[in-house]
């Protein structure tokens, strides 16, 4: 009877500690180890881990008015978050190979285009990972005791409450704000023998990926840094059309052939691509090398 009782309390015990609920009655999503002096009088850690920002819950317009942007974008229509964690940058190659060595993430690869895959070289420790595909960015995040955002989360810390059309801001792409494709990229091109447009003409400084948060004038509201441009980032999400009318926490398609990935990449060339609301639908065995992607932690 003693061990029943126990058992009981352990598993109360365990129960109280993910209700949890801050001030403004959001659920504890910053439960993770912290220093006492981190935490509030109900037990819950008041700031994110370290490398991630926090975005307070809210209510957003997700997706494009009419008239704007591509058709998956529509219906615009408001979403509800409760309060969560995302990485403040894109996961690096340096955190991706510790994964790899603890045996739960596959290197990353992309057969005939090794010289564009990050991992595949030694002097891109702190560049996005790219050339994963989704089970594995999706493996690196549940290693890494966190998952990769839904679509809406993405969104919602990309552009915040205001409506704005690029994490920055509404102010056009500039080589200050993000890594997309500029005068460097030209060059690039000229070398492999193509003839390449260009989204804006000065140069960003990096003919394909940068090392992740370079770009301080093109932080979101919320301070996560490159979410546009540099690569492409897997959420968790389904590929789906959007429900109409109000939903909270929404995750997307219960399921379907594509995952959706966010945010634009090196090779951009058209503003509307790196869009904050863009979604670009992919097959989930798909490895580019524009393709990356961040964790989030919380509902």
């Amino acid at each position: 009877m003693c061990r029943v009782v126990v058992v009981a309390l352990l598993v109360f015990a365990a129960m109280a500690t993910r209700i949890h609920r801050d001030a403004s009655s959001e659920v504890c999503v910053y439960g993770h180890a912290c220093a006492e002096t981190e935490k509030d009088g109900r037990g819950c850690c008041t700031q994110c881990p370290s490398g991630m920002v926090r975005v307070a819950g809210g209510t957003f317009l997700m997706g494009s008015p009419a008239g704007v942007g591509e058709s998956d974008e529509h219906p615009q229509h408001p979403v509800t978050l409760t309060g969560y964690c995302m990485d403040r940058t894109e996961v690096t190659v340096g955190a991706y190979r510790k994964c790899v060595a603890s045996g739960k993430c596959k290197a990353a690869a992309q057969p005939g285009m090794e010289g564009l895959c990050n991992a595949a070289r030694g002097d891109r420790q702190d560049h996005p990972v790219n050339c994963v595909d989704w089970s594995e960015a999706n493996a690196y995040c549940m290693w890494a005791g966190k998952r990769l955002p839904s679509e809406a989360q993405w969104e919602y810390a990309a552009r915040g409450s205001d409506g704005r059309t690029y994490p920055w801001g509404n102010e056009a792409p500039s080589a200050k704000r993000l890594n997309a494709c500029g005068s460097e990229c030209r060059l690039l091109g000229k070398r492999l023998g193509k003839e390449w447009t260009v989204l804006y003409e000065e140069s960003d400084g990096w003919d394909t990926t940068a090392p992740v948060g370079r770009f301080p004038a093109g932080a979101s509201a919320f301070g996560a840094m490159d979410m546009a441009g540099n690569v492409l980032e897997w959420t968790g999400d389904w590929y789906g059309a959007y429900e109409v009318g109000a939903s909270t926490n929404p995750t997307g398609a219960k399921e379907g052939t594509f995952r959706v990935s966010r945010g634009g990449g090196w090779v951009n060339v058209d503003a509307s691509r790196v869009r904050a609301a863009f979604r670009l639908r992919g097959e989930p065995a798909v490895r580019g090398v524009i393709l990356g992607f961040r964790c989030a932690r919380g509902d």
